[in-house]
């Protein structure tokens, strides 16, 4: 009896596997996309040799080749190439399913819970689920059989990130939105397991106990709307925050910006120029010695948000980036390939010369034809008080060159985790769209290299480090505290109150 049930449950499960399995690719085609790939991603990405050489890199492209016997499903050929993608390590190489694959993705049956991620195991949150939901702060063991341990390591290898750093990784797993790729549900679908029902093993938050329990897979819709009538969650708040927003507490001497995205929405944001001005010009005339800049979970964007606020921080002249380097001026060779983008357009007019070559797959900026590429003036309302940044993994592209900017110009103190950028500066810019042609999967390369100004010695791959690492217990998240504001406030009125001391 026990074999036949082990033997239904195997057949269910591949049913169930099938059934979400619509699109197919033979072994020609998917090795037809690979070799495209490839030769896109030699052809465009200029750093793909940074952190591996030719060789491994090559290997790497082989073995995955060499791994595709016979049919493969759209499904587990987007996991290969997520992985290929993730191992090039640059958090502006996206890989985003088109069509009937991103229909697949999207329409997967999911986990009816939110997961955070704390030492790097995974703690369950807000249960959707209609009868006992599982309590919140309960720490997940293992899902259908797989250790959180095994889930975690296997997801990080198809985590797109820039260089070395793993706190990007973990708070993409815990985002819940740009479903199609990005998120925990994403990861588990693609690398782990494609069920529609999960078996969950957890120890109970309060009680410590041990339990078990299965669980009904649910739509993204379904879970969307119980998170809001059950615990008042949406999902779409980040987008619908004004930002950035100001805040004074003149009595304890400090004010708040907080900036939690670099692209402006004129329907929702205030005109952020407007806002720092009258920000900085209000920190200077109440002689207001402290400030806190909040730039966590903001993705970056605007390169001129970028450029204004430095302005406002360093009192000399200062400009983004000391070069800037382009692969190619010529993207033609690519354009049976290439979306998003006039392809009459493929060749960069550089009759002014304003690239120079360096060599066939890299050129250099030869003079200062940008607005990144220039000094830019102080402004007349300068802060020259003590700086408090907050930051997490989440702080990523022209944010987290913001954040590496803070630090070459000012004293400021970094509170929270590893931002989620390198220091030395982002790929990102303009991007050259490919989409494999049988597959219909859409990678976004980019052709840039940003190189940061002021260079200073710092660990390649890396961003910007804390001078106080927050580590959040599962009490913290059940509190509902924010442990880097907590941290910056602290220091603040410990330094008010080593003032009043000494007076």
């Amino acid at each position: 009896m026990r074999n036949f049930y082990t033997i239904s449950l195997i057949i269910s499960t591949y049913i169930q596997v099938c059934a979400q399995s619509t699109v197919k690719l033979t072994k020609e085609q998917a090795q037809e996309d690979l070799n495209l790939l490839r030769f896109s991603l030699e052809y465009v990405h200029p750093r793909l040799y940074k952190y591996d050489d030719k060789k491994t890199v090559d290997n790497r492209f082989k073995k995955t080749y060499n791994s595709i016997h016979g049919e493969i499903s759209g499904l587990d050929f987007l996991s290969l190439v997520s992985k290929l993608n993730a191992s090039i390590k640059c958090g502006h190489l996206y890989t985003i399913p088109q069509y009937e694959l991103k229909k697949e993705v999207l329409e997967k049956k999911v986990m009816p819970f939110y997961i955070k991620i704390i030492n790097n195991e995974f703690y369950l949150f807000n249960d959707c689920s209609e009868e006992n939901p599982i309590p919140n702060g309960s720490k997940i063991i293992s899902i259908n059989g797989k250790s959180s341990d095994e889930i975690y390591k296997v997801m990080l290898k198809g985590i797109a990130t820039d260089g070395n750093i793993e706190t990007r990784k973990k708070r993409l797993i815990e985002r819940y939105f740009f479903y199609s790729f990005h998120g925990f549900d994403l990861y588990y679908h693609l690398h782990i397991d494609r069920s529609t029902t999960f078996n969950i093993e957890y120890q109970e938050y309060q009680s410590r106990i041990l339990k078990k329990k299965k669980l009904k897979g649910i739509s993204i819709d379904e879970r969307k709307e119980k998170l809001l009538e059950s615990y008042n969650i949406d999902e779409g708040a980040w987008f619908k925050i004004p930002s950035p927003q100001f805040d004074l507490m003149e009595e304890d001497n400090y004010g708040v910006l907080t900036i939690s995205r670099s692209f402006y929405d004129e329907e929702i944001d205030p005109n952020y120029d407007s806002r720092l001005g009258r920000a900085f010009k209000e920190l200077k005339e109440k002689n207001i010695s402290n400030l806190i800049i909040d730039l966590r979970n903001n993705e970056g964007g605007s390169e001129h948000q970028q450029i204004e606020l430095i302005s406002y921080l360093y009192d000399q002249p200062f400009k983004l980036y000391q070069n800037i380097f382009l692969s190619h001026l010529d993207f033609r060779p690519l354009k049976h390939l290439i979306i998003e983008r006039d392809t009459s357009e493929l060749l960069f007019n550089n009759d002014d010369e304003y690239m120079r070559k360096l060599t066939e797959n890299l050129w250099v900026n030869n003079y200062e034809y940008s607005r990144n590429l220039k000094l830019q003036t102080p402004k007349e309302n300068v802060f020259n008080g003590q700086l408090y940044v907050l930051m997490n993994g989440a702080s990523f592209s022209s944010a987290a060159d913001l954040i590496a900017g803070i630090k070459k110009t000012t004293n400021a103190i970094f509170i929270g985790e590893e931002s989620g950028g390198t220091f030395e500066g982002p790929t990102g810019g303009n991007s050259i769209v490919i989409q494999l042609p049988n597959s219909k999967i859409m990678v976004r390369i980019s052709p840039n290299i940003q190189i940061g100004y002021m260079y200073q010695k710092h660990p390649i791959g890396r961003g910007v480090l804390p001078n106080h690492k927050i580590n959040y217990k599962v009490e913290d998240l059940l509190g509902d505290r924010d442990l880097e504001m907590e941290k910056a406030i602290q220091l603040i009125l410990n330094e008010k109150q080593n003032e009043y001391s000494k007076q």
